[in-house]
């Protein structure tokens, strides 16, 4: 993995001084007729180029190239690291100065330090002034001059991969927001997507800060260059909740240490830098030691994690965290060792790479759980749903009713309907059972079409149905006319003929006192039933009527 991030980081970085060194339209580079003095001579200079001096003596240019028509334009190059001075015959017009932050050679080497020409440009020498770095080696980086709009594009290209890198890690940053917002929805809440998202925009900022475009574009800000630092510092925090977060894991009390440690680290640095003065760049090391114990510490408990439980999100998390890791070590050599600028480049593909493989393995998890979850709901809605009608079963009821005793006290009034097919065991014995099959689906499409708006209905027992309307609008009446109606419609196109008997009761007597639930229940089985009876009257009347009507007519026709 070392290997890996090395060649990547290093084709980058060549690429991106091949950028450098190529410029765009509009830019033109100033590699020839630089020149210095060295003992009354004029001595030829190529740049970029290196020119090596006597250790502690400066580095002065001359170029007599430029004419009046160069006035307004902008002279542009990476020499920060030399501490550059630019001058135009006896004019200053440039000057480094980190004295309100101070920044070491690497910081400063990524620099890009813009002039722009006066209006008396010609006829006078540019003077370019080099600090001499301690071994009188000078590497000299690339000189260019174009308009303000042209170098700006010059200085985007040459920060292509770092934009990039922010887009990249924002639109993750964006996705990870929202899968938390719809796993928290779900009520299947996994704090991890937020704390990449968290992670994310922290590298962004620390990314887009740290980078040259940014510090040139805020003129050197130190306000920029503290805020970077700041995210850089609290960079690890949201990575130790995401480990925290994951498995069991949240019994090591030493991530909760390591986590204060990082607070700590930032608020111990602001302190001494704000009352002893001491520069934040000298103390990068800290962060770097704390940086370093972190993940050492995240990979030795969650290996140990793994090896106690073989959990293979575990199993991904901890190869996830290995790439960071080679990647965090990488860059730091880079950083301690050889001094180089591109070590931000190196610990930026890691982190990409990190977070691709952290997010795959938390998104197969999510599905994972996802799919189960659905599984428990449809076994769920199963277990409480009457499967020949569709309605809601006995289950169903009895947990409504023990939810409501507890919940008595927010509603005005409830009102509990029981009703009951007339004559299905007739059909069921004449027709078949398919016939009594099709009564039942019919009298549940009934009674939905009669409640479904203003409460719940449910199938209880073989030809029994109840339904529940909370705060219910209408009175007895009106609700016996709805399902009159429905049942009259049913009838029109139906093989058997439907009829239901109801019944129904209020959870408040008539001084607004509630019931006790069995008062409440029987009074409205005892109403259906009642109901049931005169609904039986009526049809035994109507059928001797019509024998005693046949019988007339059969009487009057043998008289006549």
């Amino acid at each position: 993995m070392l290997a890996i991030l090395l060649a990547m980081g290093l084709s980058l970085g060549k690429s991106a001084r091949q950028r450098i060194r190529t410029p765009l339209e509009g830019v033109r580079q100033l590699s020839e007729g630089w020149y210095r003095l060295e003992a009354g001579r004029r001595v030829e200079v190529q740049i970029p180029g290196t020119v090596t001096l006597d250790s502690g003596e400066a580095l002065t240019l001359y170029y007599d190239g430029l004419n009046p028509t160069d006035a307004g334009l902008v002279l542009t190059t990476r020499g920060a690291v030399y501490r550059l001075r630019v001058d135009l015959g006896e004019e200053s017009l440039y000057a480094y100065d980190d004295s309100t932050f101070r920044r070491n050679e690497q910081m400063r080497a990524k620099l890009d330090c813009d002039v722009v020409l006066p209006e008396e440009t010609g006829g006078q020498p540019l003077i370019l002034t080099y600090e001499n770095a301690g071994d009188g080696r000078f590497a000299l980086p690339a000189v260019y001059l174009g308009s303000s709009s042209a170098v700006f594009r010059q200085h985007c290209l040459g920060d292509a991969f770092t934009l990039l890198l922010v887009f990249t890690m924002a639109i993750i940053s964006v996705v990870a927001i929202g899968i938390a917002s719809y796993l928290d929805k779900v009520r299947m809440q996994d704090r991890r997507f937020a704390d990449v998202a968290c992670f994310l925009l922290l590298c962004g900022a620390w990314c887009t800060l740290d980078s040259s475009l940014m510090q040139q574009m805020s003129g050197q800000s130190p306000l920029v260059c503290y805020l970077s630092f700041y995210a850089f510092m609290t960079l690890a925090i949201p990575m130790l909740h995401f480990v925290r977060n994951t498995g069991e894991m949240c019994r090591f009390r030493s991530l909760d240490v390591l986590i204060g440690a990082f607070y700590v680290n930032a608020v111990g640095q602001s302190l001494l830098n704000f009352f002893w003065g001491f520069d934040f760049i000298d103390m990068l090391f800290v962060t770097h030691l704390l940086l370093a114990a972190g993940i050492c510490l995240m990979g030795v408990l969650m290996l140990r994690e793994y090896r106690r439980t073989g959990n293979r999100e575990m199993q991904a998390v901890l190869r996830a965290f290995a790439m960071l890791a080679a990647g965090g070590a990488l860059a730091l050599l880079l950083y301690w060792l050889l001094e180089t600028p591109w070590y931000g480049t190196i610990f930026e593909c890691g982190i990409l790479v990190f977070i691709i493989c952290l997010l795959s393995s938390l998104i197969t998890t999510m599905a994972a759980n996802l799919r189960f979850k659905t599984e428990v709901q449809v076994y769920k809605r199963l277990s409480r749903e009457d499967r020949l009608t569709g309605l809601e079963n006995r289950r169903a009821f009895e947990e409504f009713l023990a939810r409501l005793e507890q919940e008595t006290g927010s509603y005005g009034n409830v009102a509990l309907i029981f009703l009951d097919l007339d004559g299905l065991k007739y059909t069921n014995d004449h027709f078949g059972h398919s016939a009594g099959d099709e009564l039942l689906i019919g009298a549940a499409r009934c009674i939905e079409q009669a409640f479904c708006r203003q409460g719940s209905c449910y199938r209880i027992g073989g030809d029994e149905f109840a339904v529940i309307l909370p705060d219910p609008a209408g009175d007895e009446r009106a609700w016996n006319e709805q399902l009159d109606q429905a049942i009259r419609q049913y009838n029109q196109d139906s093989r058997f003929w439907l009829s239901i008997a109801r019944g129904s009761s209020y959870l408040r007597d008539e001084a607004g006192d509630i019931k006790r639930m069995s008062d409440w229940k029987y009074e409205a089985d005892q109403a259906m039933y009642r109901h049931k009876k005169q609904q039986r009257s009526r049809r035994q009347g109507s059928a001797r009527a019509a024998v005693a009507g046949r019988e007339r007519d059969s009487a009057g026709g043998f008289l006549g």
